[in-house]
């Protein structure tokens, strides 16, 4: 553990205030938080810092660690935090049931990310009084001063967990931050029994079960609504400060190369706008890192559609998206690359 006076000094220009994080493991999962932390930066203002987390036995290239820096995206390299032996035996034993079922590369069509070291968000070392916790699976599309107001520890709720753990309002606390280490890498079955909320027959344990419930244990929840599922959804959609593209993986690489993908396999209503600004945000940031004292590209906006421009992908469509997810996951398996996936960079 690094004392908070070395650290700040590792960080430059940590202001001790603010700070918008999220992780990345390799360079396909640093695609997603390239855009979560980009559009962070372009809805949130100055006096806000931006920190990359980059776990120890991280597989990101050094070209796309050059990306987030020449944004002013701070790469910090924290420990890892390795599931113990009892949860990630719960973990596979779900992957095995869902795989019986036939939906395992439905609902689960990459191989997880390794984002246990997310709890590290919780570290005062950090040099931060607030920290706005992002997923690599969301986009920023209005001014985040409001969700940066509330009260720590603030976040969506979720079908199952204590609290979603993709969007988090949190102050950093060190008993915390030690206990939620511990809590990952030493799991016992009497601590899944003691944090897990789930029913026996709710697929998803992850980290974020384990997590929640320990939080939610040890200090006060606030709640903002981060759902959409009523006849309104495309206009909550269009007003929302950010979308959490949560609970099925985006196919980062066929967003980058085609504006209209669908994005997901499960070929979701009223988010063709989102995934169309998700696309600009990310080769609008991939231009700003390769520029050197040039007139910047044109900055993204957000357009709205109209009902009868949106609306559910073809069959084709979501066909072709899990064909893709298929492949990128070989990628992955057979570690093509330095990463184990393709290297798309349109």
């Amino acid at each position: 553990m690094m004392w908070p006076w070395l650290l700040q000094l590792l960080i430059p220009g940590a202001s001790g205030k603010v700070a918008v994080v999220s992780l990345a493991t390799n360079d396909y999962y640093a695609k997603g938080a390239f855009v979560a932390l980009h559009s962070a930066g372009l809805h949130s203002g100055v006096d806000v810092d931006r920190l990359l987390l980059v776990p120890a036995s991280s597989k990101i290239s050094s070209d796309w660690l050059r990306r987030f820096e020449r944004l002013n995206i701070k790469v910090v390299d924290v420990p890892d935090v390795l599931p113990s032996s009892v949860l990630q035996a719960a973990m596979e034993a779900e992957r095995q049931r869902l795989q019986q079922q036939g939906i395992l590369e439905i609902l689960q069509p990459m191989p997880y990310g390794g984002a246990f070291a997310k709890v590290h968000a919780w570290d005062p070392a950090l040099g931060y009084e607030k920290i706005l916790l992002l997923d690599g699976d969301l986009l920023v599309k209005r001014r985040l001063r409001p969700l940066l107001r509330l009260e720590p520890v603030s976040a969506g709720k979720d079908l199952n967990d204590a609290f979603n753990y993709g969007v988090v309002v949190l102050k950093p606390d060190a008993v915390i931050h030690a206990g939620l280490v511990k809590l990952l890498m030493h799991a016992s079955e009497d601590d899944l029994r003691r944090y897990n909320t789930r029913k026996s027959s709710e697929v998803g344990l992850c980290d974020q079960t384990l997590v929640a419930g320990y939080v939610a244990e040890k200090t006060s929840l606030h709640f903002f609504e981060d759902r959409c599922e009523d006849p309104r959804e495309r206009r909550q959609i269009d007003k929302a400060r950010l979308v959490h593209f949560a609970n099925h993986w985006l196919n980062f690489e066929a967003l980058i190369e085609n504006r209209e993908a669908p994005g997901r396999v499960d070929s979701p209503r009223c988010y063709k706008a989102a995934f169309r600004y998700w696309h600009d945000i990310y080769h609008h940031g991939l231009q700003l890192s390769q520029l050197a004292e040039t007139d910047p590209p044109v900055l993204p906006r957000y357009k709205a559609m109209e009902p009868q421009e949106d609306g559910m992908a073809t069959p084709d469509d979501v066909k072709d998206m899990f064909l893709s997810f298929q492949d990128i996951k070989s990628n992955f398996s057979n570690s093509r690359g330095q990463d184990g996936s393709k290297d798309v960079e349109l």
